[in-house]
């Protein structure tokens, strides 16, 4: 896929913008879905992915080609999805209600469990650091890689483990009654 992504952007690098859909193509799965976690209408994740590659199409020829561009992209939507986030949080504290607050697990592995644990673990989750949870998401829920996960969010691979260790520690002590 990385060779497949490197020949899309040099043709749309070139000039030819029809490649771009393919990259689109590609990545609007991913980049709906992390819009789904930050904004609980499919509407505003749809806007937040269409701003989300607009934004890299424009941004494009920044893009050096180190690391695999879906990390770059993925980098990318998490800024735009952060900066809307402040944004809209920023609003409902002064009154003006935007969104709802999203759920902390994507729907997919919520019909695994039961509405009972599904709750439970919801909720735990959402009492994890917010670093614990970036990190939870992007690794168990969106299948990164400590490497990937270190340039999406800048943070060092030491940190990404213990995020990932100490998360799943209280997750097991406040769930082992659901064994």
């Amino acid at each position: 896929m990385a060779q497949e992504d490197q020949k899309c952007i040099a043709e749309v690098l070139a000039g030819n913008n029809e490649a771009y859909r393919l990259i689109v193509d590609r990545y609007k799965g991913k980049i709906f879905y992390l819009g789904l976690k930050f904004f609980s209408h499919s509407h505003d994740a749809e806007d937040f992915a269409q701003d989300v590659f607009l934004r890299a199409f424009e941004k494009l020829k920044h893009y050096r080609g180190k690391g695999s561009f879906g990390g770059w992209l993925y980098r990318l939507a998490f800024n735009v999805a952060v900066n809307r986030y402040r944004v809209n949080k920023r609003k409902l504290l002064e009154g003006e209600l935007v969104y709802d607050i999203p759920s902390s697990l994507p729907l997919p592995e919520t019909r695994v469990l039961g509405k009972i644990e599904r709750e439970a673990v919801e909720r735990e989750i959402a009492q994890l650091t917010p670093g614990q949870q970036l990190v939870f998401q992007l690794h168990f829920f969106e299948g990164f890689s400590y490497e990937e996960i270190s340039e999406i969010s800048k943070l060092p691979i030491g940190t990404i483990k213990s995020h990932i260790f100490r998360g799943r520690k209280r997750l097991k002590e406040r769930l082992e009654h659901y064994e």
